[in-house]
């Protein structure tokens, strides 16, 4: 498998199929089963052990998982869409032996998690969607700055990836936790593990493909929890506010102050908020 910028083996890796993509995922805890969705190019463990460790603790069996295109994963060879990815989630469920769960998307994987939900609800106990949005054109959208930055490729280099990594999170962070230190450091855990620019250039081709899901999340009779910062300018907030307003069963928090970059300083909040509406709906 072909893995861009190298990787380190992970203890414990285990592959779910959809088809002819192989799904690279780990498994953490014990407790209500939670799956992780990651955002765009970024591979499982952008949600960082120290994040993962305050879910286990909270009494989660985490299971996170490389999207197609990224990780351990496998490369795609044609097109595709944002119910593919739902498929690709839906088996690594089933290769964790979950007939349901807790599933939580950040971003991108918000919209996963989203569709998820829409196409296979019997899988799904409660959604999580975070700094994410519907598909819907007029709300959620990122400032200029920041998508003039989303549009440019990055470098195909690590050295010029991870510096161009630097310039863009600094566009969405969580201004007050602004910490170049922790965006290098996590950039380059991400490139040992592997990344792949032009695998991100795919993803975001099926997020665009996906469309508008607004008219399925209306129908949705699932309890949902929707979380997005206030300082977000990749997403903007209306995305989430957005969301749970199309959700019957839904509840929504705006963090102040967070941005699109799940800093440090927010991962208590965000594990209490999700720990206390599981417990409300399990």
């Amino acid at each position: 498998m072909f893995m861009p910028f190298g990787c380190n083996d992970g203890s414990m890796e285990n592959f779910a199929v959809n088809g002819d993509i192989q799904l690279a995922w780990d498994r953490q805890g014990a407790g209500q089963p939670l799956l992780l969705i990651n955002g765009l190019g970024s591979p499982r463990i952008a949600f960082e052990q120290g994040f993962v460790d305050l879910l286990v603790g909270a009494g989660f069996e985490v299971v996170r998982f490389d999207n197609r295109d990224v990780g351990h994963s496998s490369r795609a060879t044609a097109p595709y869409a944002l119910a593919d990815q739902a498929a690709d989630a839906v088996a690594v469920l089933d290769a964790a032996g979950w007939p349901r769960a807790h599933v939580f998307g950040q971003s991108m994987g918000g919209m996963i998690a989203q569709t998820v939900a829409v196409v296979a609800p019997a899988r799904v106990i409660t959604l999580t969607s975070l700094m994410s949005t519907t598909g819907n054109r007029t709300v959620g959208r990122p400032t200029a700055e920041a998508l003039e930055s989303l549009l440019v490729s990055p470098p195909a280099d690590p050295e010029g990836w991870l510096a161009n990594r630097l310039v863009t999170e600094k566009i969405w962070c969580s201004p007050a936790h602004w910490d170049p230190t922790w965006v290098e450091a996590k950039g380059r855990a991400m490139i040992a593990h592997g990344v792949d620019p032009a695998g991100s250039v795919r993803q975001f081709r099926a997020v665009v493909a996906g469309g508008e899901r607004d008219a399925d999340l209306a129908a949705l009779e699932m309890p949902t929890l929707v979380l997005h910062g206030s300082a977000d300018t990749l997403v903007d907030p209306s995305g989430g506010r957005h969301t749970a307003e199309l959700i019957s069963d839904s509840r929504h928090v705006e963090i102040d102050g967070m941005g699109h970059d799940l800093a440090p300083a927010f991962w208590s909040r965000i594990v209490a908020e999700l720990s206390g509406f599981v417990a409300e709906n399990s």
